[in-house]
C-alpha cells in the first residue's frame, strides 16, 4: 500500500513557492531600476546555476556515482581564480600604487 501525503499540504507548499517567486521576482525587478550591473550578474548566476545544476544532478539524486574529482571542485576553482587575480595585480601592481610625492625641502 502506498502512502500519499494529504493535499492541503502540497496546496500549502505549492502557495509558499508562488509567493517565495513573487517576492524575489520583485526585489530583482527594484535592483533593475537600482543598478541595472547587478541584476544582469544575478541573471546571469542564474544561467550558470542552472547549468551545474542539470550536470550536477544526476549525481545529486544518487544515479550517478560521485566522481573522485567532484568534491574538492570547488577549492580548486577558487585556488585557480585567486592565482589569476594574484598575477593580474602583480602585473599591473605599479599602476596601483600611489605616486610618490616630490620632497618639499628641495633635497
Amino acid at each position: 500500500m502506498s502512502r500519499r501525503r494529504p493535499s492541503g499540504s502540497i496546496t500549502i507548499s505549492m502557495l509558499t513557492w508562488i509567493i517565495a517567486v513573487a517576492l524575489l521576482v520583485l526585489l530583482w525587478g527594484r535592483l533593475w531600476n537600482r543598478s541595472l550591473e547587478l541584476a544582469g550578474g544575478i541573471l546571469i548566476g542564474l544561467g550558470v546555476a542552472w547549468v551545474v545544476y542539470k550536470f550536477l544532478s544526476p549525481y545529486l539524486t544518487g544515479m550517478e556515482q560521485i566522481p573522485v574529482w567532484l568534491p574538492p571542485l570547488p577549492i580548486a576553482i577558487i585556488a585557480t581564480l585567486l592565482f589569476i587575480k594574484g598575477a593580474l595585480v602583480w602585473i599591473r601592481g605599479n599602476e596601483a600604487l600611489p605616486k610618490p610625492e616630490p620632497d618639499k625641502h628641495g633635497h
